[in-house]
C-alpha cells in the first residue's frame, strides 16, 4: 500500500511553502516597511508631525 491519501487542502496550501512565495513575501515586507519608514520620516519633516501622536 502507498499510504495515506494526501488532502487536497494540503496539496492547496503547499504553495506557501515554496521557496519564490516566501523571498517574494520578504521582499514585499520589505519594501512596505521601507515606504513606511519615507512616508513617516516625510511627514515628521514637511507636514504634520506623527510622532507627537505616538505617545
Amino acid at each position: 500500500m502507498a499510504g495515506p491519501p494526501s488532502s487536497s487542502l494540503r496539496k492547496d496550501f503547499r504553495i506557501f511553502r515554496d521557496p519564490g512565495f516566501l523571498v517574494t513575501l520578504v521582499l514585499i515586507g520589505l519594501l512596505a516597511a521601507v515606504g513606511t519608514y519615507i512616508l513617516i520620516h516625510a511627514s515628521n519633516e514637511y507636514g504634520i508631525p506623527i510622532r507627537e501622536y505616538w505617545r
